[in-house]
């Protein structure tokens, strides 16, 4: 059977190294973490630590092009899980580009 998508824009599967910057004043560690899905929107990735629902963070994806711009944007954790394999995941929801 025919699946539609019901987002309003599509994602793109990747996998890319990105970093996170936490916004806040407490801890201003740099997490390194794998992209694995990127939208107009929002932004899904691997890590190795778990990130609390609401957090913001700078989020930057190094270009591999000089023809195209890195990412730069400002996200918010909209999902943290902990998956099967014991591997944690987390949904980013884009609140601005920087």
């Amino acid at each position: 059977m025919f699946h539609e998508e019901k987002r309003d824009f599509r994602r793109m599967q990747i996998h890319t190294p990105a970093k996170l910057i936490p916004l806040d004043a407490v801890n201003g560690e740099e997490i390194q973490v794998t992209c694995t899905d990127l939208s107009a929107t929002g932004l899904a990735i691997h890590l190795d630590e778990v990130l609390e629902i609401g957090s913001l963070y700078r989020v930057l994806i190094a270009s591999t092009s000089t023809a195209i711009t890195s990412f730069d944007a400002t996200a918010r954790v909209i999902r943290a899980t902990k998956e099967q394999d014991g591997s944690l995941s987390a949904g980013l929801e884009i609140v601005n580009f920087n």
